[in-house]
């Protein structure tokens, strides 16, 4: 394991819609107070722990679907190219094409994608379908630098893969896992022991 690792606790769980909202919004708020740097310096701090400034404000996590943290590579396309260039970029084509109409027709499409979240089974806007992320809230989350979930870890040891077995069975028990993910991800670390 490297320096940060650690394992997600089974106090994680699915982040609530009105905490990513809260999130979105902190993130806006800082975006805009800092002039953008001071936001994109901590996002390039913490995006490597699957957070944005908001998200590690208010203990939030954002973890691919097998499990393990996405790092900043994913959190750029996610909340950088996805939630804001790929807007900007619909924008300014309807405005375009459509005028003051297309900039309303704009914001409902990101609307849309915003609050995909809302009636989706496992809390996912849009972009966390496109890159295959979930938002997680909890303990182990809260403790930033120091969640890694499970299949982050390298090396082996039996300890380490009946820990892994444990936290796999918790997030498919709470969800986070479909039983295929599970059974693939519990059929490696079942060879580890």
């Amino acid at each position: 394991m490297d320096a940060t690792a650690g394992s997600l606790t089974s106090n994680a769980a699915l982040a609530s819609q009105g905490r990513r909202l809260a999130g979105t919004v902190i993130d806006a708020v800082l975006f805009v107070f800092t002039l953008a740097l001071g936001w994109l310096i901590w996002f390039a701090i913490v995006g490597q722990r699957g957070q944005s400034p908001g998200k590690q404000l208010l203990g939030l996590q954002v973890v691919r679907e097998d499990g393990t943290v996405a790092g900043l590579g994913v959190m750029a396309l996610r909340d950088v190219v996805l939630k804001s260039v790929l807007f900007w970029v619909v924008n300014q084509a309807l405005l375009l094409a459509l005028d003051d109409i297309g900039g309303l027709i704009a914001v409902a499409l990101f609307g849309l994608a915003a609050l995909w979240c809302v009636w989706d089974a496992q809390r996912q806007c849009l972009w966390d379908k496109v890159v295959k992320t979930r938002v997680l809230h909890g303990d182990a989350v809260a403790a930033a630098g120091q969640t890694v979930t499970p299949g982050a870890a390298s090396g082996g040891g039996a300890v380490e893969a009946a820990e892994n077995l444990q936290t796999l069975s918790d997030l498919h028990a709470r969800g986070l896992l479909t039983d295929e993910e599970y059974e693939e991800r519990r059929a490696r670390e079942m060879e580890r022991l």
